[in-house]
């Protein structure tokens, strides 16, 4: 017979709302979201969240590295060796990585070669672990990108897709891309692209625009093939002008209507865009927005200069650069202080922020029953926050893991204790 936890003494975020004093059940059996049970001696773990609030766990669906675990790090010439300490390091990371809050995330892996799609993309199937964060699943950044918005991609990896169906499954592996992978970006300009975007989504899979010169109109063709999401939003695509709105003017497009406008990546972590150009998009489509933190392998290290296959990025803060140009070469900002960014610069609650980075993001790729929510029958992947917004403790699968998050400011942020 199945036993329950309950938690108790909590507000609960969900949907962008804020529900008081509300308690809620887990089954310690399935360790997912349940009903109360109707015999209340099953509740054999009481959990008081002493007036905190409990949310769902976070989700990263863009993220290219963590701990110093670039996630593209094996290639043709590394050894059953090499693939073991990998193994062990992206244990070790994503066990790290579940401190910050994110209970899972889709570990990104940028333009490269077919030999490192085959290392590294079984690594990533889709999880569901008490010891760490989870994978939901690759997202495969490349290599079928804009030269002219390349980023810090390695060329020598571009591809088109002339070749259809066969060059898709030469460059990723079938097996690989239909068990591996979660969301897919490329460029619809580049030729062969746009036929492939019906057969990306039978598979599953989320066809996400990005690192792209696409004009409106071959956005809007994009979509109505069945792309449903943007990369980054504003970053390695030609910026909007009031005449010619490019593929930034599909996240409140009249043409589509809202149900088929697509979720959209935000990097808020002020280096990437600027703080009014976030909240331009955050309003513009609050319910398809989902934070991002584009993290680079340096997320957590000191600052310095570190060797990235044949380039070097200088990291200072939050900050990062391909060594020598202005070229942004990620992000290293976690995905918490992504969200207490956007309410101060959105002027929105706590609540309304959570929700781009769960419910939003879930929905964003078919998980919404699965994660994201604290709807019944979801993981009990939870985080409890205080009122500034800072995690307190994570819980995965119902078991209590120590935040990394700390407040090492005693200011109060207003606008997130006006949620309670």
């Amino acid at each position: 017979m199945a036993s329950f936890t309950r938690f108790t003494n909590c507000h609960l975020i969900d949907n962008g709302q804020l529900y008081e004093y509300t308690d809620l059940y887990v089954n310690n059996k399935t360790n997912k979201i349940s009903h109360p049970p109707a015999d209340s001696s099953l509740i054999t773990i009481t959990v008081d969240v002493h007036g905190n609030i409990l949310a769902p766990g976070f989700l990263d669906i863009q993220n290219n590295g963590i701990y110093g675990l670039n996630f593209s790090n094996l290639n043709a010439n590394s050894t059953p060796q090499d693939v073991a300490a990998f193994d062990k390091f992206y244990k070790d990371a994503m066990t790290k990585y579940l401190s910050t809050g994110v209970t899972a995330t889709c570990p990104t892996v940028t333009s490269n070669f077919p030999e490192v799609y085959e290392k590294v993309l079984p690594f990533y199937k889709k999880s569901r672990l008490s010891t760490q964060t989870d994978s939901l699943g690759a997202h495969i950044e490349g290599p079928f990108i804009n030269l002219k918005k390349k980023g810090c991609h390695p060329v020598e990896t571009f591809v088109d897709a002339k070749e259809g169906e066969a060059k898709l499954y030469h460059i990723y592996g079938e097996s690989n891309l239909i068990d591996n992978v979660c969301i897919l970006t490329a460029a619809p300009e580049i030729p062969g692209v746009l036929d492939l975007i019906p057969l990306v989504k039978s598979k599953n899979i989320v066809f996400s625009l990005g690192h792209t010169m696409a004009d409106y109109k071959t956005g809007i063709r994009a979509v109505e093939c069945g792309a449903s999401m943007i990369t980054h939003l504003y970053n390695a695509m030609p910026q909007p002008h009031h005449r010619d709105a490019g593929v930034v003017g599909l996240i409140n497009s009249p043409e589509l209507g809202e149900e088929n406008t697509p979720y959209f990546g935000l990097i808020v972590d002020g280096v990437h865009v600027d703080p009014s150009m976030v909240n331009l998009a955050y309003r513009s489509n609050p319910d398809k927005c989902v934070l991002v933190t584009d993290a680079m392998h340096l997320i957590g290290l000191p600052d310095g200069t570190y060797k990235w296959d044949d380039q070097y990025i200088v990291k200072t803060g939050d900050r990062l650069y391909l060594k020598g140009t202005k070229t942004l070469a990620g992000a290293a900002t976690t995905l918490p202080q992504c969200v207490r960014n956007l309410i101060k610069w959105s002027n929105i609650t706590l609540p309304e922020a959570v929700k781009t980075v769960t419910n939003n993001a879930a929905v964003s790729v078919g998980l919404e029953h699965q994660k994201g929510f604290l709807n019944v029958g979801c993981d009990a992947d939870l985080v409890v926050l205080d009122r500034d917004g800072y995690i307190q403790k994570v819980y995965k699968l119902g078991r209590e893991i120590q935040s990394s998050d700390i407040n090492l400011s005693n200011e109060k942020n207003p606008k997130v204790m006006a949620v309670l």
